[in-house]
């Protein structure tokens, strides 16, 4: 058996992973040289790890470390540059993709929607807000899939995303955020596989926790939840620090909650078991 033929240690697949993270590595050809690899094995390989191709995992890495360099109060260019764009148009397009607005707005927005979120960490009522990419009506579930979330902190704000993919890019399909509460039932969505994903926000004053995922906790299911259920289901995610095979965590979630919260797309908010609308003012544009 060749070398090429041979199963990978998993530990060797991590190393990759984290060096493509960091941008130690950031193509496809340079991990497969660094690995003594065949690109086609590589491939292979790393996209039966990951669950899809390296070429997303890479695209959102260079994403993960552009946002590092707004959070940290950088320039645009200089998060282009670190992000391994060569082209402004590129990137632009590129990180649109990721987190659902330029890099420039991005950035000027970063304040604002941190101490939006805040607000509502500091309240002791509890709220749960959903956004949907479906209407609810069109998609009922005959049985409720339970997502539980066990081990989060005080005051922490819990996003659990269902989405087609492992990798989200933009906004999940069913996204919900969780404060006050550990717990959600699902009872709308389209037929189909979903993986589920939470990742908690911790009420902190540093930006990097609200934007920058790297050290936030999550748990990520593998395995898809398949709909319909044939019974009601319980999904317990246990939160966890970050191992390198965990896709990058680039969609904006204090943009999605706002979003959400002030009604700008369908929107549920439970605020003690009863059902609001919530309005409110966009945040400003700067970053105060």
């Amino acid at each position: 058996m060749s070398r090429t033929d041979r199963p990978e240690p998993r530990s060797d697949v991590d190393s990759l992973l984290a060096a493509a993270r960091r941008g130690d590595a950031d193509s496809l050809d340079e991990l497969a040289d660094s690995a003594h690899l065949s690109r086609f094995h590589l491939s292979r390989l790393l996209k039966e790890h990951l669950g899809f191709p390296l070429r997303d995992f890479l695209a959102a890495a260079r994403v993960d470390r552009g946002i590092d360099v707004l959070v940290e109060g950088h320039s645009v260019t200089r998060s282009q540059v670190e992000a391994g764009h060569d082209s402004a148009s590129s990137y632009t397009r590129a990180f649109a993709k990721h987190t659902g607005m330029a890099p420039s707005t991005y950035r000027s927005r970063l304040g604002s929607l941190a101490a939006h979120l805040m607000r509502h960490q500091d309240d002791a009522t509890p709220l749960v807000v959903l956004h949907r990419g479906f209407r609810a009506d069109d998609h009922p579930q005959p049985h409720p899939l339970t997502v539980r979330v066990e081990g989060a902190s005080e005051r922490g704000a819990l996003f659990v995303a269902l989405h087609p993919d492992p990798l989200v890019k933009g906004k999940p399909l069913l996204g919900v955020a969780l404060l006050g509460t550990h717990e959600i039932d699902v009872t709308a969505i389209p037929d189909g596989d979903y993986y589920a994903m939470v990742v908690e926000v911790p009420r902190a004053s540093s930006l990097r926790s609200y934007f920058r995922m790297d050290a936030n906790r999550r748990q990520l299911e593998r395995t898809p939840v398949r709909f319909p259920l044939a019974a009601p289901t319980v999904l317990t995610l246990p939160l966890r620090d970050l191992i390198e095979t965990d896709p990058p965590i680039t969609i904006n979630l204090p943009q999605i909650f706002f979003e959400s919260l002030v009604g700008r797309v369908e929107v549920d908010v439970s605020n003690s078991g009863q059902p609001v609308r919530n309005s409110g003012q966009a945040p400003s544009s700067g970053a105060g």
